[in-house]
């Protein structure tokens, strides 16, 4: 059998494995990269070459905010934001509704995505009770919020860092190509969702909402030293994102500078950190090289610029649906893995670049981290599933799926406009 057709079988089967999770993600992952390496070894590629396929840079950044985020979770910072926001909506569903949403997408914007909400289902949950509120509305809203956010900064989602690696983003250049793109559609699906449902957001019990507004913030914060030594170290990690090229560094002095803090035994952190995403993403990496050593990716380049006409826009919009189906199957971090060397592929054929390539990766960027919020296969919705129950609900799981489905399909219709209107002419 060609090598070709092998690694092409290979990556086929992970994909199917993912899919169907008839095994962990992570186990199919690491699967597909140890046969894609005997593959490539048998046929005469040396197996430091098939390592070097591993890019470190992304699963350092990866590994070491995943530290940063659970020693400010540890310290009650997040927490005490989000019950501050419920008393400055004095208890008000609809001001809570909105509050708890951009709340969502701004931890998100420095925050693994499943990180955040499982914070926020906690705390949502927890505030619906006081004021006998339904909490499947404000839910819904957190989960479409949170990939939005997440697509905000470099380091706001794993495929981020991985589009930002292999494209040459900073993390500046994101905030602005990227982030004012991310508060336009936030704020568009939150005009969305609270026209849906407006006339359903109200106060029902009165003692409810007297008792809320009596919520302490502080009661969520174990030590207020430290809370406040965090919160100060946190702001600088994000200027040194900004001001610092090289995001493994800041990332890794990060969570250096938070282990020193915090005091804590390395191997507690360690233990913190999320080992399945790190090896989950590291055998994708190796797929992803194995498929474009043997030249697959190249042939899938050259038929998606065949079907495009070759013409810039055309091809970036094509590659934004293509990323955005590819990852409501089986997620952000595959097909970021795999469509940013395409694109590259892509930009080496054609002659473009740097600058005139940067809307294929936006198309890349955009795709892998919005569309994994309204699948029931995407880690968030099954964090949401996870704590609701429709049984005595007005919204039925079908009206939910069907409703976030429809206002993500509108994210990247708001997402192709965009790509029209500020690619640059070739």
């Amino acid at each position: 059998m060609e090598l070709w057709l092998l690694i092409l079988l290979i990556f086929l089967l992970t994909v199917l494995l993912i899919v169907t999770r008839m095994v962990h993600h992570t186990v199919a992952a690491l699967m597909g990269a140890v046969l894609a390496s005997i593959a490539l070894i048998i046929h005469g590629i040396p197996g430091e070459d098939v390592l070097a396929m591993v890019r470190l840079e992304p699963i350092l950044v990866i590994t070491g905010m995943t530290v940063v985020a659970e020693v400010m979770r540890g310290a009650g910072v997040f927490q005490f934001v989000a019950v501050h926001v419920i008393r400055l909506t004095r208890g008000n569903p609809q001001k809570l509704f909105v509050l708890f949403c951009v709340l969502t997408a701004s931890l998100s914007a420095v925050l693994l995505n499943t990180v955040v909400m499982v914070i926020m289902a906690y705390l949502t949950i927890l505030t619906c009770q006081a004021l006998k509120l339904p909490p499947h509305k404000f839910l819904l809203g957190e989960m479409l919020a949170v990939g939005v956010g997440g697509a905000f900064t470099l380091i706001g989602t794993s495929s981020n860092v991985i589009v930002a690696d292999y494209a040459g983003f900073d993390f500046a250049y994101y905030i602005i190509r990227f982030g004012l793109l991310a508060l336009f559609v936030l704020a568009v699906t939150l005009l969305v969702l609270f026209l849906i449902f407006r006339s359903q957001l109200k106060t029902y019990d009165a003692a409810a909402y007297e008792r809320v507004i009596d919520f302490d913030p502080w009661t969520m914060v174990p030590n207020r030293r430290l809370f406040w030594v965090y919160s100060g170290l946190f702001v600088l990690v994000i200027i040194a994102f900004a001001a610092f090229p090289q995001a493994y560094v800041v990332a890794l002095a990060g969570m250096m500078v938070f282990m020193i803090a915090s005091q804590a035994d390395p191997r507690t952190s360690f233990r913190d950190i999320e080992w399945d995403i790190i090896f989950f993403i590291g055998g994708l990496f190796i797929l992803a090289g194995a498929l474009q050593l043997v030249g697959v990716l190249t042939v899938l380049s050259q038929v998606i610029l065949q079907a495009s006409g070759g013409q810039l826009v055309p091809t970036s919009l094509m590659m934004l649906w293509a990323t955005w189906l590819g990852t409501l199957i089986i997620g952000g971090s595959p097909m970021a893995t795999t469509f940013a060397p395409l694109v590259s592929e892509m930009a080496v054929t054609m002659g473009w670049t740097a600058g005139i390539q940067d809307p294929l990766f936006w198309a890349v960027g955009f795709g892998s981290a919005l569309g994994g919020i309204a699948t029931p296969f995407g880690a968030v919705p099954l964090i949401v599933f996870s704590t609701l129950s429709f049984k005595d609900s007005k919204l039925s799981y079908r009206l939910f799926l069907t409703i976030a489905l429809l206002i993500n399909i509108l994210m990247i219709g708001l997402c192709s406009a965009y790509i029209l209107l500020l690619a640059p002419p070739v």
